[in-house]
């Protein structure tokens, strides 16, 4: 641990920073700053439907732990429907992609390590306004900006298999 890097951190609702980044509402609970730079975590909240293109991050490990709903992953050649209390770990460089399935949006705590990718998320992501209406407009735009936000990934060690094939 750095001297820079406090022994402990606690990091109340009212102090996320939340974004909207491809249709998903991404709170960002803890980042590099926070935890010397071992991990980053955050809150997300997809939309029935919504998901994430095949991709993968060169850089860090990425682990999803279902808080409510389901979401399917296809990784590894397999596709697995993860429900509520469900974990999934993945290394750097493996392929895979997801949506959520079902009635109900999903939430679930994304983990990224070593921490950085939340830097991504707070400069590529909207900003979700408090108020409702807006809120919406800005998840609106969030999905509509997707191919620059899927560009603008590969600063960051995302690659998405759309975006490599010729």
């Amino acid at each position: 641990m750095s001297s820079d890097t406090p022994s402990f951190t606690v990091v109340r609702p009212a102090d996320r920073r939340t974004y909207w980044v491809g249709g998903q509402r991404q709170a960002v609970i803890a980042g590099g700053a926070e935890t010397g730079n071992r991990y980053a975590l955050s809150l997300s909240t997809i939309a029935v439907g919504g998901g994430a293109n095949e991709h993968r991050h060169g850089r860090e490990a990425e682990a999803f732990y279902v808080i409510a709903g389901s979401i399917r992953f296809s990784i590894g050649g397999q596709t697995l429907l993860l429900e509520k209390g469900s974990f999934l770990h993945a290394e750097p460089g493996q392929n895979y992609a997801f949506e959520v399935v079902g009635s109900v949006p999903c939430e679930a705590l994304i983990l990224y390590a070593p921490a950085g990718l939340e830097r991504f998320i707070m400069e590529a992501g909207i900003p979700d306004p408090a108020d409702d209406i807006q809120s919406q407009r800005a998840a609106v735009r969030s999905i509509e900006d997707a191919p620059a936000l899927m560009a603008a990934a590969a600063a960051y060690g995302v690659r998405y298999a759309a975006a490599e094939k010729p």
